[in-house]
């Protein structure tokens, strides 16, 4: 008899270790989808389907297919939701990072909508997207992002923004005379252009509640406004899935 319980005691503690190291490891878990959805490792090519409840690492990148909605539940309530036909690189979850717990994640296409449920400062939220990047604590928000820039929508809570202006100093007011050489002459000695000097300006804003934000591809601010609920895309599916899912963890 008390060999069994012995056995039974190791073999408890045994599998009470294995799932503490596996919960550990696991950073996260696909926690809504609606639709068609892959994942895969960012040194990998090859796409997996992804399904409800599966794992979420860093250095996954997932993406939405069309018409397809996922979300991804990390530690204290937070969720990360990608639209449709959205690509996004978790490049860091929960690392530990000068006492610091740092998540990162790179929009590399496409939308996500975020609630992140912790205040504290120990842990912080990045996101990069087209020619900024944001610091998030305790926020709802909604970040767009395409070739031509990124928007970020803030819905409670601020959002901490990040840019850099990059100009070419060029004098573009100089316009130079169009030659049209006759036939069989020689052209002489030209001058090769040098260098061209480019400088940087880095801004930080913070985007406080109820406001949205438009920056170009080239880290111009385009646009800084209040959010007009009324518009045509926050009365989308896409919208309403999200304060769907927004109620649902009020409620838990």
């Amino acid at each position: 008899m008390r060999k069994l319980l012995l056995y039974l005691t190791v073999f408890v503690f045994i599998f009470s270790i294995y799932s503490q190291d596996a919960e550990n490891k696991k950073r996260g878990y696909i926690s809504a989808l609606k639709g068609d959805a892959q994942k895969r490792k960012a040194d990998e090519y090859r796409w997996l389907e992804a399904k409800l409840r599966m794992d979420v690492e860093s250095r996954d990148i997932l993406r939405t297919l069309p018409e397809s909605f996922a979300e991804i539940a990390l530690k204290k309530g937070s969720r990360i939701r990608l639209a449709p036909k959205t690509i996004v690189n978790m490049v860091k979850l929960y690392e530990e990072t000068e006492n610091k717990l740092i998540t990162k994640m790179k929009v590399q296409k496409g939308e996500i909508w975020g609630n992140v449920r912790d205040k504290g400062e120990r842990e912080v939220f990045e996101f990069e997207s087209t020619a900024i990047s944001s610091s998030v604590v305790g926020t709802e928000f909604r970040i767009q992002t395409h070739k031509k820039g990124s928007k970020i929508k803030v819905y409670r809570g601020q959002v901490e923004v990040k840019g850099v202006i990059k100009k070419e100093a060029t004098n573009k007011d100089k316009k130079e005379d169009i030659k049209i050489k006759k036939p069989d002459e020689i052209e002489g000695p030209t001058e090769i252009e040098g260098p061209k000097e480019v400088t940087m300006e880095e801004w930080t804003l913070i985007v406080k509640e109820m406001m949205e934000l438009e920056v170009n591809k080239d880290g111009e601010i385009v646009k800084y406004r209040s959010i007009n609920t009324k518009r045509e895309d926050d009365d989308s599916e896409w919208y309403r899935w999200n304060k769907e899912r927004d109620k649902e963890l009020i409620i838990k």
